[in-house]
């Protein structure tokens, strides 16, 4: 039986949804499309916030500069829109020329951006395979009241939440609901078929 084309783990922030599609993945992420974020951390080992990188510089390969999307040396942290509605937009543009598409953290604050959404949406309906972490309808409503993002944004992820939920070619499996050993299972056959 051939496996969905787009499989997404979700859950709460911190349940490893990360961690796990890069052991997975390993160095296939090399050849992905898309986009991951990273921790920046400043000279002296404290967190700044989170960057928008090319999905292929989890790898590890030096030159990859990623763009500082979320402040958080201040309360509350401080998003920068210009980054989804740039380096976000042509990164899910560029997307389909790679083999596959990791798209890690999906569903946080880049859905109130409508070029964002607009080209997620394009790539969502296009026959790339895709993998990725998507936000948790719990922690979206938690980022709505931290960054003051108004109810729009959980409409919007909520629609997110149901279009993949209701496509025949998408798999969301909830890292807190089920066996991780399962989940883990499912992720190597997805990567087997289509991440080579």
């Amino acid at each position: 039986m051939e496996m969905e084309k787009r499989i997404f783990l979700t859950g709460s922030i911190g349940c490893g949804k990360t961690r796990l599609l890069r052991e997975v993945l390993g160095e296939s992420i090399a050849f992905a499309g898309g986009f991951v974020t990273e921790r920046r951390m400043d000279e002296r080992d404290r967190f700044v916030g989170y960057e928008l990188f090319p999905a292929a510089a989890a790898a590890g390969f030096p030159g990859y500069e990623g763009q500082l999307y979320l402040d958080c040396r201040c309360f509350p942290p401080v998003h920068d829109n210009e980054v989804y509605r740039v380096l976000g937009v042509r990164l899910l543009e560029e997307a389909p020329c790679y083999p596959y598409a990791l798209l890690d953290e999906l569903g946080g604050f880049e859905l109130v951006i409508p070029q964002f959404r607009q080209a997620l949406e394009t790539l969502l309906n296009q026959d790339l395979p895709c993998v990725g972490a998507l936000r948790s309808l719990e922690d979206a409503e938690l980022l709505r009241k931290l960054l003051g993002l108004g109810e729009r944004y959980e409409q919007h992820a909520a629609r997110l939440h149901e279009a993949l939920r209701d496509d025949p070619d998408t798999l969301l499996l909830d890292l807190c609901a089920m066996d991780t050993d399962a989940i883990r299972q499912s992720l190597c056959r997805w990567a087997e078929e289509y991440a080579r």
